[in-house]
């Protein structure tokens, strides 16, 4: 009898009690440790600058505060070490209230295959090239080059390392243990995949540029989520589909390093230098892009990565 990457729950212990203990912990580790480390930047803006205070108590819009009075690779690094506390929270609950090995949260397999990780990284990377080439030359008078290498050299080793470990993060949290445990009792790809992609929605609708897009119209903001939406469901079906998180993690991590290195545009949640800046950012042409993305990301990756299933005798190895 063999067994799914979703079925990968079973290795561990699966009583309810540890599911709500598990999340209890991640959410503790993200939101309230998180928080005391997030606000540091804040505080510190707050004893440098009088008039910080004045904007604090009386601004409704935290992200124009944190950009007129934190510098933005400060923002950075803080941000991502909020995130990494989620990733804590996880191998804890993973290794110590559900007793498995964090191996299995990533494959079916004895350790990681990072070939997988760069077919996910070279193929959604790619396409995204290709798309921003697309785009380039459908309005070119929206792209400037903004590259100041006082601030992006400094910041490149740090965002190398940071960003795809933030990636993977998301990923291990909103693909691997999302996947997992609904699949306890949801046996439908296509039903996990949308759960995972609503789940990793959630903590996105509080980013600027959901808020931005809030203000030109209904329409707007409904395709700024769905492109959040529609990246975490793409992600979770090439997850099922190649029976690991490899390709998934890979791709996860072009996207963002490509978002922090190459290319901005207005309200991004964590402002770098960038090498170009897109002035526009039209959420209706970016869910059409992300879709056709997404689509030919799922096909490709799956016809690259072909692999039955593991036994569960693999799995007893593994564990």
């Amino acid at each position: 009898m063999s067994i799914k990457y979703q079925d990968m729950a079973v290795t561990g212990n699966t009583k309810p009690s540890r599911f709500v203990a598990s999340v209890s912990v991640i959410l503790y580790f993200y939101f309230f440790i998180g928080s005391f480390i997030g606000s540091i930047p804040i505080v510190y803006a707050l004893f440098k600058n009088k008039d910080a205070i004045f904007d604090l108590t009386f601004s409704t819009d935290v992200f124009a505060f944190m950009d007129k009075y934190v510098n933005p690779f400060t923002n950075y690094i803080f941000t991502n070490f909020t995130i990494y506390l989620m990733l804590a929270g996880l191998i804890i609950a993973t290794k110590f209230i559900h007793y498995r090995t964090f191996t299995s949260l990533i494959t079916t397999k004895r350790k990681m295959q990072w070939s997988r990780f760069w077919v996910g990284f070279l193929v959604y990377g790619g396409l995204i090239a290709v798309g921003s080439v697309i785009d380039y030359f459908l309005s070119p008078e929206t792209y400037s080059f903004s590259f100041d290498g006082s601030k992006f050299w400094i910041a490149l080793p740090f965002i190398l390392i940071m960003t795809p470990l933030q990636a993977a993060t998301e990923e291990f949290v909103f693909r691997a243990y999302v996947i997992q445990s609904f699949g306890l009792k949801i046996k439908n790809g296509m039903l996990l995949s949308v759960i995972s992609g609503f789940m990793f929605t959630l903590p996105h609708l509080m980013n600027p540029e959901v808020t931005a897009s809030s203000k030109i119209g209904v329409i707007s903001t409904i395709c700024m989520v769905l492109n959040y939406f529609v990246v975490g469901m793409i992600f979770a079906m090439i997850t099922i589909k190649t029976n690991s998180l490899e390709a998934a993690i890979g791709g996860h991590a072009v996207n963002n390093l490509i978002g922090f290195l190459i290319v901005s545009y207005p309200d991004n949640v964590l402002s770098t230098n960038t090498v170009f800046f897109t002035s526009t950012f039209n959420s209706a042409g970016s869910l059409i892009s992300v879709i056709i993305t997404g689509i030919l990301f799922y096909f490709i990756t799956g016809f690259i990565i072909k692999e039955p299933v593991q036994t569960e005798e693999d799995i007893k190895i593994t564990c």
